[in-house]
C-alpha cells in the first residue's frame, strides 16, 4: 500500500511540474545583406493545464545564456557539434523599438539624418516616460522614484496570461554580424562554418524575485496567486544556419 501511494504521488507530482510546453517550430535567415545575417525564430508556448496561467515574460526578443540573470527575456544556448557553448553572443537582446533599430543599424552615427532620428526617438521616450509616470500618480500611485515606476510599468505590461489549453505563438528577430572568433573572459570561440549548430530557448520565469519592482499590493496579489507561475521551461533544439 505505501508503494503503491508513493508511485500515486510520485505521478501527481511529476504531471504538476510541466504546466507549460515550449517549441520552436523554425528558425529561417535571410542572407540578403553582406554585412550581417537576420534570423527569424518562430517558436510557441503551451498551456497544458486546465486552467489558465499567467507569467512575466518579454517573448519578442532573446539574451544569451551567459548574460541571463533575473531577465525576462527567453533565454538562448547555441551548441556546437553537441556541445554547449558558454558564449555570451553571437546574438543580442533588442527591444522592438523600430525606429531605435533603424538606427543602431546606419553606418553612420554622425549624418544629419541619423541625428534626425535620433533627437525624434528621443522625444517619443520622453513624452511615453511622462504619459507612464502621470498615469501612475492618476491612478492613485504613491512612490515619487521615476526609476521605480517606469520599471513597475515595464514589469506589469510584460504580463501574460493564457486561457486553459491555449497556444500563444511569437516571433523573435535577430541578426548576427558575420564574426566567427570571439574572445570572452580569456577563452576563444570560433564558429566554424564546417561544424553543426543547434538552438535552444528556455524561459526561466519568476516572479518573488521581482518584489522590488512591484507595490506591496501587487507583490501580495501576484506571490498568493497559485496560477501566476514560475518555472524553467526548456524547448526543443533546432538546428540553425552559420554556414
Amino acid at each position: 500500500m505505501k508503494i503503491i501511494i508513493v508511485l500515486l504521488f510520485s505521478v501527481s507530482l511529476l504531471a504538476q511540474t510541466k504546466p507549460l510546453d515550449v517549441k520552436i517550430d523554425t528558425i529561417t535567415s535571410d542572407n540578403s545583406n553582406p554585412k550581417k545575417r537576420v534570423y527569424r525564430i518562430q517558436y510557441h508556448i503551451e498551456n497544458k493545464t486546465e486552467t489558465g496561467i499567467s507569467f512575466f515574460l518579454r517573448p519578442n526578443t532573446l539574451i544569451a545564456n551567459a548574460a541571463s540573470s533575473l531577465t525576462l527575456y527567453p533565454i538562448y544556448k547555441i551548441y556546437q557539434n553537441n556541445h554547449f557553448t558558454p558564449l555570451d553572443g553571437p546574438f543580442y537582446e533588442r527591444e522592438s523599438n523600430a525606429e531605435w533599430n533603424v538606427y543602431l543599424e546606419m553606418p553612420d552615427k554622425t549624418s544629419a539624418e541619423a541625428k534626425a532620428l535620433l533627437k525624434k526617438i528621443i522625444a517619443e521616450q520622453e513624452v511615453q516616460v511622462k504619459k507612464i509616470i502621470d498615469d501612475y500618480q492618476k491612478s492613485g500611485g504613491t512612490s515619487d522614484d521615476k526609476m521605480w515606476i517606469l520599471k513597475n510599468n515595464r514589469l506589469l505590461q510584460s504580463k501574460i496570461t493564457m486561457l486553459p489549453k491555449e497556444i500563444k505563438s511569437f516571433t523573435i528577430v535577430t541578426s548576427w554580424n558575420k564574426e566567427r572568433y570571439f574572445l570572452q573572459d580569456d577563452l576563444e570561440y570560433y564558429l566554424d562554418e564546417k561544424d553543426k549548430f543547434e538552438f535552444e530557448i528556455t524561459l526561466h520565469l519568476i516572479k518573488t524575485h521581482f518584489e522590488d519592482q512591484l507595490s506591496p499590493e501587487e507583490f501580495s496579489t501576484v506571490a498568493k496567486d497559485r496560477n501566476f507561475i514560475e518555472g524553467i521551461f526548456t524547448s526543443n533544439k533546432k538546428e540553425i544556419n552559420f554556414n
